[in-house]
């Protein structure tokens, strides 16, 4: 399989996830500003929701600009990345119906937590498809980042157990070291842009 039949296919699958999010959004009571705003925890979820999926879609197509091969291990972690993608409408409309129950929290938690295990999982097998790839392999090298992630998310679980909200908090912070993409496949990817040309 080429990486461009895996990368559509991720494509596919969470775009179907993020429409699904969308339509499980509850409807106001009334046609009222105030209506809209008794749904604010629905549409927080929904929120986080959507831009974790839209985080990690934009990590996953810088990182791909570097990829040149892929193999069964990788086709296997994207897979494990996409069960997880998919499960987030309903752990969305779980934690949204139940918003200060601490198993709904620490679902919605467990979700995303292993979201990052899914995508960390394919950066180590695209490595490992792929070892001579020395600019992947920097591009994607970035332990404190992934230290933070999994640490300021699993406090956030633990301490979701007495305060439930603590789990999408920690969720969102999270989120936020992956907002900008990685800078370095940016660099990579126009070095080698660069030597092209030149050749």
């Amino acid at each position: 399989m080429s990486k461009e039949r895996l990368t559509a296919f991720t494509d596919a699958v969470l775009a179907i996830a993020m429409t699904i999010l969308v339509l499980e959004l509850k409807q106001p009571a009334h046609a009222t500003w105030s209506a809209i705003w008794d749904l604010k925890q629905s549409f927080l979820a929904y929120f986080i929701s959507f831009v974790g999926l839209m985080i990690m879609w934009n990590n996953q197509h810088h990182i791909f600009q570097l990829v040149h091969k892929i193999d069964g291990r990788v086709l296997w972690a994207n897979g494990l990345m996409l069960f997880s993608a998919s499960f987030f409408p309903y752990a969305t409309k779980f934690v949204d119906e139940h918003f200060f129950s601490s198993t709904a929290e620490l679902f919605y938690g467990f979700v995303f937590l292993l979201l990052s295990i899914g995508y960390f999982s394919v950066d180590l097998a695209l490595i490992k498809a792929d070892p001579d790839n020395k600019k992947l392999r920097y591009a994607i090298n970035r332990p404190v980042k992934i230290v933070a992630d999994f640490g300021t998310k699993l406090v956030g679980l633990f301490i979701g157990i007495w305060f439930p909200p603590a789990v999408i908090l920690s969720t969102f912070i999270a989120m936020m070291i992956w907002f900008v993409p990685e800078r370095r496949v940016e660099e990579e990817f126009d070095q080698f842009n660069q030597q092209h040309h030149e050749s």
